[in-house]
C-alpha cells in the first residue's frame, strides 16, 4: 500500500527517484517503517535486490516508491549503485503488512494473479505476512495470495494515514478516464485524479474490458481524497453518504467514484453499465460493498480489495 512513513517528502513537494541495489556482501537488508533503525522491520531484501525511490533530505535514507514496499524504508549505507551480475529470484524473502481499508477487506486468492478464485480474506487491519512473488505486487502467505496494494506496510494503524498521503507517492490516472462534467471542490475534465499504484494497474486492465464491451472508458469522477476534501464531502452530504472524515477508502487511493449524475444513467443499479462492473469486478480485484444493499447514491463506489 503507497504510505507516507516519517521523514517523507510533504505533499506536493518534487521528489527525484533513484535506482539502487542491496550490496552483495551482506546476508539481508531489513525494509523499516521509517528512516532510522529505531523503526519496526517490515521486510528483508536479498543482497542484489533492486530497490527504487527517494532520498531523504538530510538523512542517508531511500524511501521506496514502487511495488508493495512503497513507503518503507531501506539504510543508504548498504545500497550500492552497481547493478548485480544477475538479478536475485527471491529479491523479497519476507514482507509484513496490515489491511490498510477500515471497513472491507483484502482478498485471498488461489494464485498469484486475478484470474485466479479468491479462497478467503484478511479483513480490515489484520496483520498479513508473508513473502513477495517476483518482484510484486502479489505477496504469498500461508492462507494463500494477496495483493500488496491493499496492504500498509509501515504503521500497525493504517487509519493515520487515511488522506494524508504525498502525491509523489500515488499514481496519477489518465486524463482519457476523467469525466467531462465540472463539480465542486474545482473538479474539471483536467484535474489529476490519484489512485493506489495496485489499484492503478487494476483499473487499466477494468478499462480495457469496458471499452471493449462498451466502446469508452468508464468515466471516473473522483479517486483518492486528501482529509480536507473528505470534510468537504461529509459536510456537503453527511453519513451514511459520505464517510466520516479520516475513515473514507478513497482516503487510501483505494476508492474509485465512477461517473455520477442527477438522473439515472448507465452506471445507475441496474443500468447497463454498473450490472457489467458489478458482474466483473472480482475479476479486475474491485468490490461495490452496497451493491447488496442498493445504498442511494453509492452504485458509484468501488474498492480495490485485490
Amino acid at each position: 500500500m503507497t504510505t507516507a512513513p516519517a521523514g517523507s517528502t510533504p505533499t506536493g513537494a518534487p521528489a527525484s527517484e533513484t535506482t539502487r541495489f542491496v550490496a552483495p556482501d551482506i546476508d539481508n537488508l531489513n525494509v523499516r517503517m521509517g528512516p532510522s533503525t529505531s523503526y519496526p522491520a517490515v521486510g528483508l531484501l536479498m543482497p542484489g535486490a533492486q530497490v527504487t525511490g527517494v532520498s531523504l533530505p538530510g538523512q542517508d535514507w531511500l524511501q521506496v516508491t514502487h511495488g508493495p514496499l512503497t513507503g518503507a524504508c531501506v539504510s543508504g549505507d548498504y545500497l550500492t549503485d552497481e547493478a548485480p551480475p544477475a538479478t536475485p529470484a527471491t529479491p523479497c524473502p519476507r514482507i509484513e503488512g496490515r489491511v490498510t481499508t477500515d471497513d472491507q477487506f483484502a482478498n485471498i486468492r488461489s494464485g498469484p494473479d486475478f484470474s485466479h478464485p479468491i479462497v478467503g480474506r484478511y479483513q480490515h487491519h489484520e496483520l498479513v505476512s508473508g513473502s513477495l512473488v517476483d518482484d510484486g505486487p502479489w505477496i504469498r502467505t500461508e492462507r494463500g495470495y494477496v495483493n500488496g496494494g491493499t496492504l500498509t506496510l509501515h504503521t500497525p494503524d493504517p487509519s493515520c494515514l487515511n488522506g494524508r498521503i504525498p502525491e509523489h507517492l500515488l499514481s496519477p490516472i489518465p486524463l482519457c478516464y476523467n469525466a467531462t462534467g465540472e463539480f465542486d471542490p474545482g473538479y474539471t475534465a483536467t484535474t489529476p485524479r490519484y489512485l493506489n499504484g495496485a489499484a492503478l494497474d487494476a483499473l487499466h486492465r477494468l478499462q480495457a474490458a469496458f471499452k471493449r464491451r462498451f466502446g469508452h472508458f468508464a468515466t471516473i469522477d473522483l479517486t483518492y481524497r486528501s482529509y480536507d476534501e473528505q470534510q468537504f464531502w461529509f459536510e456537503k452530504f453527511s453519513s451514511p453518504r459520505a464517510a466520516t472524515p479520516g475513515t473514507s477508502n478513497h482516503g487510501y487511493g483505494l476508492a474509485i467514484d465512477f461517473e455520477e449524475r442527477e438522473t439515472p444513467w448507465i452506471y445507475s443499479w441496474g443500468a447497463v453499465a454498473n450490472e457489467w462492473l458489478l458482474a466483473h469486478q472480482a475479476r479486475f480485484g474491485f468490490d461495490n460493498p452496497f451493491a447488496s444493499t442498493l445504498q442511494e447514491g453509492e452504485d458509484y463506489h468501488f474498492n480495490f480489495v485485490g
